[in-house]
């Protein structure tokens, strides 16, 4: 019985797989407003009723993707105790770029498509709000100056890997996380050091 379970998990698993890997394909020729089902079902070797069971229509699909995205990227900085005193910015990004590496593909894509900025604008928020919640609550700071310097940080993050891989950068991503980290860090340790009150 859990054998068949498991057989029936991986073939949903696999079906969802190859309709995503569909939905980057065409999201990288056309907009998303120009996908249909039908030549998505198609390109996924699925019928469109297969597609039904799994998404409601095609902005479904880019919906459940990015809150998967987003769901990991949570889950990494609690893994990473990013509220705690002792938090390794650069053991994020080292981590970071293990979930990146995970599902390169994915990630390459979704840049590459270049029409999916407001999955990026999530994320970028939600990495603002968790600094700035991180260090609000840690250190008596200009909150004003303070949300300036949190959006320039998150924007330049965001906007380092996507610059990676869209120039197809011969840096590592280890290397990137190494600079990511120090930029990050230097800039809101001086940023404190300069503001405390």
């Amino acid at each position: 019985m859990k054998k068949e379970i498991k057989k029936a998990d991986r073939r949903i698993g696999k079906t969802k797989q190859s309709i995503r890997d569909a939905f980057l394909s065409l999201l990288i020729e056309k907009p998303i407003a120009q996908i249909t089902v039908k030549e998505l079902a198609e390109r996924a070797n699925v019928n469109r009723k297969t597609f039904y069971m799994y998404y409601a229509n095609i902005h479904d699909i880019l919906d459940k993707t990015e809150n998967e995205i987003i769901e990991q990227l949570l889950d990494l900085l609690k893994d990473c105790r990013f509220f705690d005193q002792d938090f390794d910015v650069y053991a994020f990004f080292l981590s970071l770029n293990g979930l990146i590496g995970e599902d390169f593909k994915l990630y390459q894509q979704l840049v590459y498509a270049n029409s999916n900025t407001q999955f990026f604008v999530k994320v970028k928020q939600i990495m603002k709000s968790t600094i700035m919640q991180y260090y609000c609550d840690s250190f008596p700071i200009n909150q004003e100056m303070f949300q300036l310097y949190t959006e320039f940080a998150a924007s330049g993050i965001m906007a380092m890997y996507i610059e990676w891989f869209t120039i197809n950068s011969t840096m590592t991503l280890e290397e990137m996380a190494k600079a990511a980290a120090d930029i990050t860090m230097q800039g809101f340790q001086m940023f404190i050091q300069k503001t405390s009150y």
